[in-house]
């Protein structure tokens, strides 16, 4: 199966005859402040370890991910960006059946399938923020009997988190030591609070997915780790390749936990620009904005406007606005949206865009 992603700004480029650093780049949902001050230095000065091999054993990088979120260093398992994680999972596991609640990142599917697990697959709706219920995962449990349940919390793309009564559930069934509940939780950095990581000490088959990706904004560097029990972290490192983690990402990962005032800055942008853009979405005619905690917003475009692709083109056309048609996601129809949250003068820049195009699709309009 090919999986649709956003931050393709390269092919974008490519098509509207301009270089990518001209598209306004809404589609991938990465940190607008960049990665944090002072990194590129300390990269350049790093530059002479590249002729030697990795730490084979990511000593310094575990130790930073082990303070940072008061874990031990052997339940730590990091990797070449989650996705590597995410596709090792099932083969390490061992496991035949899963549950995948939907809508959400597409590459889950294509991993357990290519390892011949039997998905069953549970759409949440709207009228539930995209996350599932406790009487669905009932339902869907006894009836399949999975040996894994995958969550994403915040979900993706509607950043909604999982309601409290999911949390209670999903601590139960883990406790049980029959199914491993595997959280995503790569945006959660954006609501530390909420992460469910407290409980890694009571349940030996959760299983905790971070990424430095989103928050940090290194989407180009490749680092990302799981959290979870002892026993299953030493099964994942035996099957993933040596070197998997680079020197460049070996340095910078301890180097971006440490930066307190550029985390501070970063939920400060995050939040106040999240509810500003919540109230002017929430305000076009006949659309509704989801309550996301992450980096980005989901869109449902009024049915009597057209389609989320055609509004991708216009904004592409007009305005080399690159936003995310959702369609791809399976459980969403053609009329949602996603857009990450940027610094205050590009959102304002997009809100415009939307309701002046909101607009020109209203019967007698001159546009």
């Amino acid at each position: 199966m090919t999986i649709v992603h956003g931050g393709n700004v390269y092919e974008i480029a490519s098509q509207l005859g301009c270089t990518p650093e001209e598209v306004l780049d809404y589609s991938a949902s990465i940190n607008p402040l960049g990665p944090p001050p002072g990194l590129t230095e300390l990269l350049s000065h790093t530059f002479q370890r590249l002729q030697h091999y990795p730490d084979i054993q990511n000593r310094v990088l575990l130790e930073a991910v082990a303070r940072r979120h008061g874990v031990r260093s052997d339940q730590i398992v990091v990797g070449n960006g989650s996705t590597e994680l995410i596709y090792w999972l099932p083969k390490v596991l061992g496991i035949r059946k899963a549950l995948i609640i939907l809508p959400t990142f597409g590459e889950y599917q294509k991993a357990f399938e290519l390892q011949g697990v039997q998905l069953a697959k549970l759409i949440a709706s709207a009228d539930e923020n995209f996350q599932p219920a406790v009487e669905q995962l009932d339902e869907l449990f006894h009836k399949f009997s999975p040996e894994a349940i995958l969550f994403t919390h915040p979900g993706s793309p509607a950043g909604t988190l999982l309601p409290h009564a999911v949390r209670e559930w999903l601590v139960e069934k883990g406790r049980s030591g029959k199914v491993f509940c595997i959280v995503d939780e790569v945006f959660i950095d954006f609501c530390e609070e909420e992460s469910l990581k407290s409980h890694l000490g009571e349940l030996d088959h959760l299983v905790i997915i971070r990424s430095m990706t989103k928050f940090y904004g290194l989407p180009g560097l490749r680092l990302g780790y799981l959290l979870t029990s002892e026993p299953l972290a030493a099964r994942l490192r035996h099957f993933l390749p040596p070197w998997s983690v680079n020197t460049y990402a070996q340095v910078a990962g301890p180097y971006c936990f440490e930066q307190r005032e550029y985390h501070e800055q970063t939920l400060e942008l995050i939040a106040r620009e999240r509810d500003r853009m919540i109230a002017h979405l929430g305000n076009l005619e006949g659309c509704r904005v989801f309550p996301g905690r992450a980096n980005y917003l989901l869109l449902e475009l009024g049915k009597s406007l057209p389609p989320a692709s055609r509004l991708q083109q216009d904004l592409l056309t007009s305005e080399r606005i690159l936003i995310r048609d959702c369609h791809s996601f399976e459980g969403l129809g053609g009329h949602y949206v996603r857009f990450a949250i940027r610094l205050p003068e590009q959102n304002q820049r997009l809100l415009e865009a939307l309701a002046r195009w909101v607009d020109a699709q209203s019967p007698g309009s001159s546009s």
